[in-house]
């Protein structure tokens, strides 16, 4: 199977090489105009050079970790499973290039993929309660009577809970999907629903989670919860990947580092280096101090390496991305995910510190940090 691979960044689109899968071997090349390009998509582990590339670790069985960020997680690769066993393949038959050709023009981030499963893209309104009883249905593993619509909805949002990706008017009352004609002013938004065994309240508690974090100077898009009938709320976020310009390019530290989400693979002490490394930026560095104080200080312990971000900008310089996915979590016995001073639980103050200070972050920066976080987190009632 071969996949043509484009990047459509703030509105001019180029082609950037070729995904060929061989049995279980996944190989890259760059074509030759992108090679001079100066992008460098992937800077660590698929630099900007001639050659075949092949990913021998296999963390993301076989793909680079460029290409593994434009797949979805959990609720993604649901729909995305079922849909290709609906066209006759078998969970022993699908492979990451099977998923990326469904995804297409449609992941998160500025990459496409050639040539794609041919998908309806109909302008329509979103009913919210009708998809939410779909999502329940799924779920249970039945089959869904709009599973089609679901998928191309969901786009290629990562994240475990079930989710949507719509376009919402700007006071939030009107949603829709699809359509090459967005009205004027009309934002993409990720919209999250709960699932049974969430607390009603699920939706509200990360909407308030939302409004701490920018309380607290984090950087975060705009919220909004989206109510339902039965008197839960949708979570919904603005999309920080789409502009008005066009898509960015953006790349998580999982993807740059290939370190896997799904094991406890970083530390704070490594994303802020990365922080720094890739944006040279103290503010950004800041602001990474910021997000491990407020993660640590909220419960928010589902700090791993894909709920980290960076974009490329128009100067093609790295920057950090807005903070996302933030709100109370249990955390795999207890602990953080990212772990702080080598701890994943009973963090102090002074473990806070010293990580920061590891990377040149003084003291007194972080104490206030910590003091901004606390008046917020005590502000929206969120204390841990």
């Amino acid at each position: 199977m071969k996949l043509n691979v484009f990047l459509n960044i703030y509105g001019a689109r180029r082609e950037v090489g070729l995904l060929v899968q061989e049995k279980q071997r996944i190989f890259f090349e760059y074509a030759p105009d992108f090679q001079k390009s100066n992008i460098e998509l992937s800077p660590f582990k698929l630099p900007l050079k001639a050659g075949v590339f092949e990913e021998k670790s296999r963390i993301f069985d076989g793909l680079f970790g460029l290409f593994n960020d434009s797949l979805p997680d959990d609720w993604g690769c649901l729909l995305l499973d079922r849909k290709l066993r609906k066209l006759g393949k078998s969970y022993a038959e699908i492979t990451p290039l099977d998923r990326l050709s469904l995804i297409g023009g449609n992941p998160m981030g500025a990459l496409e993929y050639e040539p794609a499963d041919k998908e309806a893209d109909l302008y329509g309104e979103i009913e919210l309660d009708s998809l939410a009883g779909e999502v329940d249905r799924i779920l249970d593993g039945e089959e869904s009577s709009v599973l089609d619509e679901l998928l191309n909805l969901n786009g290629s949002s990562g994240g475990a809970r079930p989710k949507i990706v719509a376009y919402v008017s700007p006071d939030h009352k009107h949603i829709i999907h699809g359509g090459q004609n967005i009205p004027n002013g009309y934002t993409s938004w990720i919209i999250k629903f709960s699932e049974r065994h969430d607390p009603q309240t699920s939706g509200e508690l990360e909407y308030r989670y939302s409004l701490a974090a920018k309380a607290a100077g984090i950087i975060m898009p705009e919220t909004h919860l989206f109510p339902l009938k039965d008197g839960r709320g949708c979570f919904g976020v603005q999309r920080f990947d789409r502009t008005e310009k066009g898509k960015v390019h953006t790349h998580t530290a999982c993807g740059l580092l290939h370190a896997s989400h799904r094991v406890a693979s970083l530390d704070y002490e490594n994303l802020l280096k990365l922080t720094w490394i890739l944006t040279k930026s103290y503010t950004d560095v800041i602001e990474m101090v910021r997000r491990m104080v407020f993660n640590v200080k909220s419960g928010n312990k589902d700090d791993h390496s894909k709920n980290f971000s960076f974009l490329l900008n128009e100067k093609n310089q790295w920057l950090l991305a807005p903070a996302y996915d933030l709100t109370s979590s249990a955390g795999i016995n207890g602990e953080q995910t990212c772990m702080v001073n080598g701890k994943g639980r009973d963090i102090t103050d002074a473990d806070l510190i010293k990580t920061a200070t590891a990377v040149g972050v003084t003291e007194a920066d972080t104490k206030n940090i910590i003091e901004q976080v606390n008046t917020a987190l005590y502000q929206y009632k969120i204390l841990h």
